[in-house]
């Protein structure tokens, strides 16, 4: 039996307007999963990640993380030890590609020959020749800049990535393309995976498991084709159809 590395529990959060943006959730990611989160705007997608890697803190409930819950870790080192991808990569405009890739294994006190080491081997995964690791974002294609992205967040070695929509904003071949490419590295590489997308396409093309969300709440939990043969209610069942 797979462990849990993510386990959430009756959370719950609110912001200023007093309503659950997550009413009381649960939710456990079984390591090696790649576990996609779909449902409509404002539903607490993004929100949940956020709490899973400590940029936010919950009202109620309990969040553990590789094991360990969330009020007994140091929120730098766990952040560290998570790898975040956004939509656009989310780089640093000011530092090359190989400096962007390198960025938390620098801040983290490693040499530069075993910093050196990991960028070439994560370029020689996402296509990167030398001259692109020395170009700036701004000079390379929005493809390009997200598997940047995707780079640095595998750089420490996390077992965990959490991902915000990564392709949200790419043409249709170039998400096609990256989805193919993030499939397999995921099968090659046996990281838990954590993306909210918005694409249905998508979430069940790379989920091994899918969440859908609605206003705050888990509807349903589970494989895609379950879902497809299944859906709990009538909500997903139209929802999934779109």
């Amino acid at each position: 039996m797979k462990q849990n590395i993510i386990d959430i529990q009756n959370v719950t959060k609110s912001y200023e307007s007093g309503k659950p943006v997550l009413n009381t959730i649960s939710l456990a990611i079984t390591k090696g999963s790649f576990v996609t989160i779909i449902g409509p705007s404002g539903c607490g997608k993004t929100t949940l990640l956020r709490l899973i890697n400590g940029m936010e803190d919950a009202d109620s409930g309990q969040i553990k993380v590789l094991g360990k819950d969330l009020a007994d870790w140091d929120k730098i080192q766990l952040r560290r030890s998570i790898g975040y991808a956004i939509q656009q990569g989310g780089l640093f405009p000011h530092l090359t590609i190989k400096e962007n890739i390198g960025f938390v294994l620098s801040i983290s006190g490693n040499e530069a020959v075993s910093i050196d080491k990991r960028v070439n081997s994560l370029a020689e995964i996402m296509s990167f020749d030398n001259r692109q690791l020395l170009s700036y974002p701004a000079e390379l294609s929005g493809g390009q800049q997200q598997r940047a992205g995707v780079a640095r967040a595998l750089a420490a070695n996390p077992e965990i990535i959490l991902m915000d929509e990564p392709f949200g904003a790419l043409d249709n071949i170039t998400r096609r393309t990256l989805q193919k490419e993030l499939k397999e590295m995921h099968q090659k590489l046996g990281i838990t995976f954590v993306m909210v997308t918005h694409d249905l396409k998508e979430a069940f093309t790379l989920g091994t498991k899918v969440v859908i969300m609605n206003e705050g709440k888990i509807e349903q939990y589970d494989a895609p084709d379950n879902i497809r043969e299944k859906p709990t209610n009538e909500w997903v069942k139209e929802f999934t159809m779109e």
